[in-house]
């Protein structure tokens, strides 16, 4: 298979249903834990037992060559698997021949249709109007628009993918309070997010990028976690104003179905509000207008193929006024970067 050429929801069915298996301690399943077994996690014998379902058809399933396997075979393999509401819902996603309304035929193509100067300022009014940080987002996480909170707290940049700058920005990274869960959500979103999109290869080509740069992503790319939306609370040090923590929330913009709005409400009691006040008071510099930002951004793979240590983002931080010292620091980093907030 050609790196360019997309998996089909069969393959990424049945690599989830395997991992997922070896996921599995046959012990908390009631099952002897003999210590002859040769791979980790269940036999697939087991979990058809379990399931109540063909050995050779579950092999074939967890193969990619199983189809139209049935609603109630689908659920009683998930609760062989002991699969929680987020990996069910992704594998009766994954099994479903249905095509999503809210994947366009552009999209699907690999096309990256460019956003009129009139839906644009639809999305710019929507974020300017919310005074907390917030920004939209393709489903590469790449950043189409957002306000000027997004820049002062995060330092957003338009056209830069949040994802890539995570796990090519060692710095960024050390920044967040619960770094390994902020991974864990961020690689969960992305592969729920590639189920929606099984006929776009620039997933694949984006993971694989990603997993030549970071064993961190590979890792989780590989135990195939999933999750639609943040689950943790967002908590990092910035290098101006010190600990902020929010309450991350992500919507989906019902006119733009491709995209998603993620909106970061200050915590109480945190003293996150009375500092982001402070960024704004500090006079903050100016960012450009974000017109003309592309609707679908194909994932730069290049850059991603370079040593990691050449490789990084500009991202979640302060403002970039030259009068502090750490905030200059941090904001002169390469415009190669890849760039992104969390």
């Amino acid at each position: 298979m050609r790196i360019d050429e997309p998996l089909s929801n069969h393959v990424r069915l049945g690599r989830f249903l395997r991992a997922r298996r070896e996921q599995t301690r046959p012990e908390d399943l009631g099952l002897p834990a003999s210590t002859r077994r040769r791979t980790p996690g269940l036999r697939r014998e087991e979990v058809a037992v379990l399931a109540n379902v063909g050995v050779s058809w579950y092999t074939w399933l967890e193969q990619g060559r199983a189809r139209g396997a049935s609603e109630e075979v689908l659920e009683a393999i998930a609760n062989a698997l002991r699969l929680g509401p987020e990996d069910q819902a992704h594998v009766f996603r994954l099994a479903s021949v249905r095509r999503s309304p809210e994947r366009s035929t552009a999209f699907a193509a690999g096309e990256s249709p460019e956003f009129d100067g009139g839906r644009l300022r639809l999305l710019q009014q929507l974020v300017d109007a919310m005074t907390n940080p917030s920004y939209v987002a393709d489903p590469f996480w790449t950043v189409v628009t957002m306000n000027s909170a997004a820049a002062d707290a995060f330092d957003t940049r338009v056209g830069t993918s949040c994802l890539k700058r995570f796990f090519t920005d060692d710095e960024l990274a050390r920044s967040h309070v619960q770094p390994a869960m902020m991974a864990r959500s961020m690689v969960a979103q992305f592969r729920a997010q590639s189920a929606r999109y099984p006929e776009d290869s620039r997933f694949e080509v984006m993971a694989r990028g990603l997993c030549e740069v970071s064993a961190d992503f590979c890792e989780l790319w590989q135990r195939h976690v999933v999750e639609d939306s943040y689950r943790i609370d967002v908590v990092f040090d910035h290098p101006v104003v010190g600990r902020l923590s929010f309450d991350p929330l992500v919507l989906e913009v019902p006119r733009f179905p491709t995209l998603r709005l993620f909106t970061y409400l200050p915590q109480g009691g945190t003293g996150t509000q009375a500092a982001l006040n402070r960024l704004t008071h500090n006079g903050a510099a100016p960012r450009p207008a974000n017109r003309g930002a592309p609707l679908l951004t194909a994932p730069d793979t290049s850059e991603m193929r370079i040593s990691k240590s050449s490789v990084g983002a500009s991202g979640p931080m302060h403002s970039d006024e030259r009068s502090l010292d750490k905030a200059t620091s941090w904001c002169s980093r390469s415009e190669r970067r890849t760039t992104s907030t969390y």
